[in-house]
């Protein structure tokens, strides 16, 4: 493959929309959206806004009776807690795609307490990733991101750190070689 083609971005045509994901091309070396992986959570004229699934922290849940890992959904700072699960009788939450919410209440924090439900699937943020009206597009274009469809198994089963490389791998082989992309570009 000639340098050309390696550097090349291919757009997958998927167009923007709530539930889809934003994988970050190995080429954008930013500090925080660096082989990253965003879960589009709201898309309009007006802005999106979304949840990196990839980026785990060390605060734990325990203070409210649940024992959850938290991740980083952005760099955006929000007092809120964020959720996505896959309980669709909850509420307060909103369907992305089917098996996967946004949103939760107390019934949802009570079950995920109680283990009353064997299957449920959830993970909570602090932070959020947000662009205004225009930015996101102007960051595709940029070839920043391409957009993929997310699944359950991506968002709830697969490890944190093998998040980006599947998404990748979901992506097809078109988009293959960008596994042999360092983290660190300066690394190479």
């Amino acid at each position: 493959m000639d340098i050309e083609n390696y550097l090349s971005v291919t757009p997958t045509g998927l167009p923007l929309r709530d539930g889809r994901l934003l994988v970050a091309t190995p080429f954008f070396n930013d500090a925080f959206f660096n082989h990253s992986v965003v879960l589009l959570t709201d898309h309009s004229e007006k802005g999106s806004a979304g949840l990196v699934l990839n980026r785990i922290t060390s605060v734990n849940l325990k203070h409210i009776r649940i024992d959850a890992q938290v991740y980083l959904g952005g760099p955006v700072p929000s007092r809120q807690l964020f959720a996505i699960h896959n309980f669709a009788n909850c509420k307060q939450a909103s369907k992305l795609l089917p098996w996967i919410y946004v949103g939760y209440d107390n019934i949802l924090l009570s079950l995920i307490e109680h283990n009353a439900i064997e299957h449920l699937r959830y993970r909570f943020f602090a932070g959020y990733s947000g662009w205004s009206a225009g930015q996101l597009e102007s960051e595709l274009e940029q070839k920043m991101w391409v957009i993929g469809n997310a699944t359950p198994e991506l968002v709830f089963d697969t490890p944190t750190e093998q998040i980006w490389e599947t998404a990748v791998r979901n992506l097809g082989n078109d988009y293959l070689h960008w596994l042999q992309v360092p983290m660190e570009l300066s690394s190479n």
